[in-house]
C-alpha cells in the first residue's frame, strides 16, 4: 500500500506539472482559445487546495467527476498551440 500512494504522488506531481507547462505555452501563444483556456486551467488547478482550505466540500461526485474533467482539459489543450 506504501507504494501505490508514493506511485500516485508522483502521477499528481506529473499531471500538475504537465497543466502548468500547457498552460503557459498556452498564455505565450497567440491562441484563439486563451481566453477560456487559461481561466478553466486555473481553476481546475486551485479546486483542490480550495478543498484542503474547507472553501468548498469534498464529495463522492468531485471524485468521480475532477479526473475525468482534468482528462478532457488535457485532451482539449494538447493540440492547441500548434494549431
Amino acid at each position: 500500500m506504501p507504494l501505490f500512494r508514493i506511485f500516485l504522488v508522483a502521477f499528481n506531481v506529473l499531471l500538475i506539472t504537465f497543466l502548468v507547462y500547457r498552460l503557459m505555452q498556452i498564455f505565450r501563444s497567440n491562441s484563439k482559445a486563451k481566453r477560456w483556456v487559461l481561466p478553466i486551467g486555473i481553476f481546475l488547478l486551485l479546486l483542490p487546495s480550495l478543498m484542503l482550505m474547507g472553501i468548498l466540500r469534498s464529495s463522492a461526485a468531485y471524485i468521480l467527476v475532477y479526473p475525468v474533467a482534468i482528462g478532457l482539459f488535457i485532451y482539449l489543450i494538447k493540440d492547441d498551440v500548434t494549431r
